[in-house]
């Protein structure tokens, strides 16, 4: 398995969006429930549902079912954000 590595531009613009993450969780807005539904999560980080789905399928994040329903934890997403975080 070969792995590509990230441009020094994608690095910045990752960071970009963790800190955007990271300053709406410190601003207060308390959260709704401890899981969100794949379009809620898709928007929170910014990015397409399908994008969501692979991470799902990739195991990168979890997936809860709740009936039919999806969720993914806020803690998973925020755990995943901070392991992709370059140094």
């Amino acid at each position: 398995m070969s792995t590509r590595v990230p441009t020094a531009e994608e690095f910045e613009a990752l960071e970009r969006r963790v800190s955007e993450l990271e300053m709406r969780l410190a601003s207060g807005a308390p959260a709704a429930s401890p899981y969100m539904t794949i379009p809620e999560t898709a928007e929170l980080l910014r990015c397409s549902r399908q994008r969501i789905d692979d991470l799902l399928s990739q195991g990168r994040l979890n997936r809860y079912k709740d009936g039919a329903r999806t969720l993914v934890s806020r803690a998973d997403v925020e755990a995943h954000l901070t392991l992709r975080r370059p140094r």
